[in-house]
């Protein structure tokens, strides 16, 4: 399964509005989004990214490093979690979402994504 496959399901199986593959510095590296939603895919890879290291710099402050992030929204949610070193997984689905399942989702495809992200790497 390739990395675009893997996001495409998830997006689809989880029903989230987008399943954002980036790049530390804030570039889609993969997406898959919802049918009719007017999110701006790299837009928000960008913005979630830069949050993303903003938590590394605090967990170093911590003596820990982050594994996911959660912002909750009016009408939605947003998990960011880093996938290694270059490569971070955005989700974003309503806010009527099931934050555990989504978890779930997360911690069940987290280390194929990884894998992908090593192989498509090199």
């Amino acid at each position: 399964m390739t990395m675009s496959e893997l996001v495409q399901r998830l997006q689809k199986d989880y029903g989230l509005e987008a399943a954002l593959v980036v790049t530390t510095d804030g570039l889609l590296v993969e997406a898959a989004s919802a049918p009719g939603t007017e999110l701006d895919s790299e837009a928000i890879a960008a913005h979630a990214v830069s949050g993303l290291l903003m938590l590394e710099t605090l967990g170093q402050e911590l003596g820990s490093s982050p594994r996911q992030a959660i912002v909750e929204f009016d009408r939605h949610l947003l998990l960011i979690a880093p996938v290694d070193q270059d490569t971070a997984l955005v989700l974003v689905a309503l806010g009527s979402a099931n934050l555990g399942r989504l978890r779930l989702a997360l911690r069940r495809i987290g280390p194929q994504l990884e894998q992908l992200a090593r192989s498509e790497a090199l």
